[in-house]
């Protein structure tokens, strides 16, 4: 029988939703994905299942990224499905490079303002979220237990 944190795990993991990303803002997420990737790769993994599994969310994103660059060059925005755990690794990488200052400054006004209006759709996006559910997500990667350190 799972537990209430394994079944809010296992829902994020499997249900997805749909963001609608401007086809300009492409190339600006997969540089963010890349660089948050280069970050993480630094990181103690073997030990660590939170950080595992947000690489595996984090690496599974950019693929996605990758495969809808490649739509045609004359739409104007592509639609991303991802999974719940997914988006919220988007939704930190959006929150963080967009709250903070001297990184939306090194923006192109163009691609500043289409990247504000994506960070609204990602907020509004995430408030749909139950918080509880959220919460209870990262607490049970947080708490994941490891046997003989290996990831079970």
């Amino acid at each position: 029988m799972f537990t209430k944190a394994e079944e809010i795990y296992s829902k994020f993991n499997e249900e997805n939703i749909q963001i609608m990303i401007p086809k300009k803002l492409l190339f600006t997420l997969l540089q963010q994905v890349d660089r948050l990737l280069e970050l993480l790769s630094n990181e103690e993994v073997a030990s660590n299942f939170a950080i595992y599994d947000y690489i595996s969310n984090a690496e599974m994103l950019m693929v996605k990224l990758y495969i809808l660059s490649a739509e045609p060059y004359n739409q104007k925005e592509v639609i991303l499905e991802t999974s719940i755990a997914e988006f919220l690794v988007i939704r930190d990488l959006v929150f963080c490079n967009y709250t903070l200052p001297h990184l939306r400054g090194k923006m192109r006004p163009s691609i500043c303002k289409a990247y504000k209006d994506f960070y609204d759709e990602i907020e509004d996006i995430f408030g749909m979220l139950d918080s509880n559910e959220v919460n209870t997500y990262w607490n049970y990667l947080k708490n994941y237990k490891f046997e003989g350190g290996m990831i079970q």
